[in-house]
């Protein structure tokens, strides 16, 4: 029995120490999974945490967005840190946190370095001006494109003047962060001694007590300034007495060039007939209209020539008329077609200011037997005689159209020169071969 019992023992010995090796095989084991899930669990921490780039630096004026912090594109990465409140416009460097993961999620401290790297932009402005007259940098660039302030500058000495002459100049445009851009502006630099023009001065006549349209019709031109400055000087007019009296007028471009140009005024006392001119042209146009006398289409040698054709035998003539202003004894013509030749040359007159043709009245002198009235005519740029009154010794033709002094009757049209208008000079040269008075047409030349 002793025998027996012993084995027992041993056998309970052997079983206790087999269960204790088993638990400590499972802590074992136990330990390592544990070891393993442990270290898996950091690895892939530090597997998140490496998908989070630790500095990033992009450009101002870029949005801020997530995929730029992080290696590859997750839909689980996103911003701990508002970046809302940070201006991608102004550089400098921000600390952000970055998050990535869903179940683990692992936080990274990251640097954002918003630079500015960009140089402005802009479009030149050609110029045109004077060698002396240089515009301020910031004039000639427009369309300047950047985040940051700039400073605008020409990139080379431009001194007080400049070279006449075409190029295109440097100009420097910097910003804030020191990126900078040169823009070549064209340039036409001109050496300008042409004085203005003063078109539309000529000599007229005003009527005491009535205000003096000085500037009617008066204007000036420059070949570069577009608004040349215009004066008068009227210094020498006695507005309350007849006469005549010279008028200056002075314009000025912008370059302080000047031209001048002095004319005549006449003061009379207002005839107790007159009419304004233009009221007597629209007469004139109406009679002209209604017998067909001439149209636009015709040169103005032809149109001279059917209007002085038509009055001379179309006025009936009449041994006096009122000689109080030529637009009277024009308004008297056109109505009754009756008159002497002061009506004959205000008719004429009248219908060729109706066409556009500048005229003026020549008195005969020295007065022989009587007074006596005709046209002179500017026709391009030339001054004729023209008369359509009819003198009885004027056998070979019906009326004088555009002769020169040379070709005048002294005994029916002498006058006196020195009363001329200034600048006012009588053709030289005949062209009585250039009319066929028979027809009315003008000879193929």
């Amino acid at each position: 029995m002793k025998s027996h019992g012993n084995v027992q023992q041993r056998n309970h010995k052997v079983r206790g120490i087999t269960e204790k090796k088993g638990s400590l095989a499972a802590i074992v084991v136990v330990l390592i999974v544990a070891a393993v899930i442990v270290g898996s669990y950091f690895f892939y921490k530090h597997y998140l945490t490496e998908k989070i780039i630790p500095e990033v630096t992009i450009e101002s004026g870029t949005p801020i967005d997530i995929n730029s912090f992080i290696t590859e594109q997750r839909a689980d990465a996103f911003f701990v840190t508002d970046v809302t409140q940070i201006d991608p416009n102004i550089p400098g460097s921000y600390g952000i946190k970055v998050s990535v993961g869903d179940i683990v999620v692992v936080t990274r401290d990251v640097i954002l370095n918003i630079v500015d790297t960009t140089a402005p932009t802009a479009n030149p402005v050609p110029q045109t001006i004077f060698t002396d007259t240089i515009p301020s940098a910031d004039t000639v660039v427009t369309d300047i494109v950047d985040l940051a302030s700039v400073t605008i500058e020409y990139a080379e000495p431009m001194g007080e003047t400049i070279e006449a002459g075409e190029r295109d100049i440097p100009v420097r445009i910097t910003d804030a962060y020191g990126n900078e851009n040169i823009i070549y502006v064209p340039f036409v630099i001109i050496e300008d001694y042409e004085a203005p023009v003063i078109n539309g001065a000529h000599n007229f006549e005003s009527f005491i007590g009535e205000p003096i349209m000085y500037f009617d019709g008066v204007t000036a031109t420059d070949n570069y300034d577009p608004n040349p400055t215009l004066d008068v000087d009227n210094s020498q007019v006695v507005v309350t007495e007849e006469g005549t009296y010279p008028v200056t007028y002075t314009a000025t471009d912008a370059h302080g060039n000047q031209s001048e140009v002095t004319i005549k005024i006449t003061l009379r006392i207002r005839p107790e007939r007159y009419y304004e001119p233009e009221e007597i042209y629209e007469l004139a146009r109406e009679t002209i209209e209604l017998y067909d006398i001439c149209d636009e289409s015709m040169s103005d040698y032809e149109i001279t020539m059917r209007i002085f054709a038509w009055v001379s035998q179309n006025i009936r003539y009449q041994m006096d008329s009122d000689k109080c202003d030529w637009t009277a004894g024009a308004y008297d013509g056109l109505v009754t077609l009756r008159g002497d030749c002061y009506n004959y040359m205000a008719v004429s007159r009248a219908m060729l200011g109706a066409m556009g043709i500048e005229s003026i009245t020549i008195e005969r002198y020295p007065i022989n037997v009587s007074s006596h009235y005709w046209n002179l005519v500017n026709i391009d740029g030339q001054w004729y005689h023209c008369d359509a009154c009819v003198f009885l010794n004027m056998t070979d033709i019906t009326y004088i159209c555009c002769r020169t002094d040379a070709e005048l009757d002294p005994g029916n049209n002498s006058y006196d020169v020195e009363t001329l208008p200034e600048g006012v000079v009588v053709a030289t040269e005949s062209i009585q071969d250039m009319f066929d008075f028979e027809n009315l047409s003008m000879r193929v030349q």
